[in-house]
């Protein structure tokens, strides 16, 4: 069965974060007006800020007139306010004034949004910080999403769902809930966020971990908020009670050696280049492991170099992961006097 009804929402996603591998989708492709879900493009170009160091938890980040407009979660931060970076995190709209104070100016703020999502296959041609009245599908957003929770910064703070914001102008203190109700009723949850308008409906990406599996969920254009909440729900659901996700092989991981000529070093082992985890249905957890190899290599080989391929296939010979083989040392091209050694220590050891 369906998890959800494809009349209560404009376009829906499922995705396991790992592989980005799609395991539900319903009108997934098309642009559709997102509301604040918008900001969620600009949130990765900050917590990339943070990860890389240009913002520190503790800089003092001013609130500029347009940023101190912008609705959302907000914060009611006035323009002039200043606060450090780290609390700020917490509230909508303050994401412009972090990704000003990232990026030096809102042109390289926009430049390097826009580069963002390039770097993780969404292409935006965003013309302000939080890109108000952008299109994004659902697609999309679930890549957005991805890189948020694989985001160091992000972690810190998007499962929080209450905290009070003091202000040093002199108002009183604001209490911020999370949007995302998803965080607090949903085991597992993750983030990521919501957004609404009359236009876009009611919006949501929420991301949730159990165990070594994670999914996210986008629901754009649901008719009540309550549905929205529903059908996030109903997808992470089918997502966990589907499918799980399995360890085939860790990095560096040996699968066989190669024949070298040349040198001498006689072979070379064929180490998996990267690990190897798979989504798998649960009413089909079989696969099998293929280590196609060279014959023979000719020296010199240096470690990393690509030896062969590890394919992992399904019960039905479908392929769900080809992953290289890499030499795990080097080979080098032997010279005459690595042969009259070895024919020195050959005619010692018959003596």
């Amino acid at each position: 069965p369906e998890p959800i009804a494809e009349g209560e929402v404009s376009a829906a996603l499922l995705a396991e974060v790992g592989t980005g591998r799609v395991v539900y989708e319903y009108n997934s492709e098309e642009k559709l007006p997102a509301a604040g879900l918008t900001r969620l493009a600009a949130l990765v170009s900050v917590c990339k800020g943070f990860d890389e160091g240009r913002l520190k938890p503790g800089d003092a980040v001013s609130v500029s007139e347009k940023a101190a407009g912008i609705g959302g979660t907000t914060a009611f931060l006035k323009a002039g306010e200043q606060m450090d970076a780290e609390t700020m995190l917490l509230a909508g709209d303050a994401t412009h004034s972090l990704a000003l104070a990232a990026a030096g100016s809102e042109s390289a703020a926009v430049q390097e949004i826009n580069a963002c999502m390039a770097g993780i296959g969404v292409e935006t041609n965003f013309s302000e910080i939080c890109g108000a009245g952008e299109k994004l599908s659902a697609s999309e957003l679930a890549k957005i999403g991805a890189a948020l929770t694989a985001s160091e910064s992000y972690r810190k703070f998007g499962t929080k769902f209450y905290e009070k914001i003091e202000h040093n102008t002199g108002a009183g203190a604001t209490e911020l809930a999370n949007p995302n109700k998803l965080v607090k009723q949903y085991s597992g949850c993750i983030g990521v966020g919501t957004g609404s308008s009359t236009e876009a409906g009611y919006c949501g990406v929420f991301a949730a971990k159990r165990g070594n599996t994670a999914f996210i969920a986008v629901v754009l254009g649901a008719k009540t908020s309550g549905t929205r909440f529903d059908c996030g729900s109903a997808l992470l659901d089918y997502g966990f009670a589907s499918f799980r996700s399995v360890e085939i092989n860790k990095k560096g991981d040996l699968f066989g050696q190669v024949a070298v000529n040349g040198s001498m070093r006689r072979n070379i082992g064929a180490a998996a280049e990267s690990n190897v985890i798979l989504l798998v249905s649960v009413s089909d957890t079989a696969y099998s492991l293929n280590a196609e190899l060279a014959e023979c290599l000719e020296a010199p080989i240096t470690m990393g170099d690509k030896v062969g391929r590890l394919i992992v296939t399904d019960s039905k010979g479908v392929v769900l992961a080809d992953v290289a083989l890499i030499a795990d040392g080097n080979a080098e091209k032997a010279v005459f006097a690595d042969y009259l050694k070895l024919i020195s220590t050959e005619w010692i050891k018959k003596v």
